[in-house]
């Protein structure tokens, strides 16, 4: 099958056991748009917000950041910088807060949307992809 478009996602969470139950969760879900679709799905995972910093894409169509990260670092600092890089990139902060407060602070700085890290995080975090991919590849008119 012909690859139409190609697209990348980086996900950067610091827990190394949800951050591959996240980027399995993602990969698979995006195997099955892929063969449906022709499209070609790039994802590249980080525990480390500088690793994730230094090697991320300026054409990255979609960042899920977890907002508690180590080394001092938020998901608002992580996401202002991606932003500086490639502005088009789609940030989903996720967390386990459901401060109302944190969530207005990313969306006001610029995130796409803010995930609760709960039981249905995984799967909203795709239903979101196949939404971005929509938005992306087939603008409304």
């Amino acid at each position: 099958m012909e690859v139409k478009h190609e697209f990348k996602i980086v996900v950067l969470e610091d827990n190394d056991f949800y951050n591959n139950l996240m980027t399995q969760q993602i990969q698979s879900y995006t195997d099955e748009i892929a063969h449906d679709k022709g499209y070609y799905f790039n994802i590249l995972s980080f525990t480390n917000a500088n690793d994730c910093l230094k090697n991320m894409d300026p054409q990255t169509d979609i960042a899920f950041i977890d907002f508690y990260l180590g080394e001092n670092k938020n998901g608002l600092d992580v996401l202002k910088q991606i932003k500086q890089k490639s502005p088009d990139c789609k940030v989903v902060i996720i967390s386990r807060e459901s401060n109302l407060k944190t969530s207005m602070q990313t969306l006001n700085e610029g995130a796409y949307t803010f995930i609760m890290k709960d039981r249905d995080a995984l799967m909203e975090s795709c239903y979101l992809i196949d939404e971005i991919v929509k938005e992306r590849f087939h603008p409304m008119v």
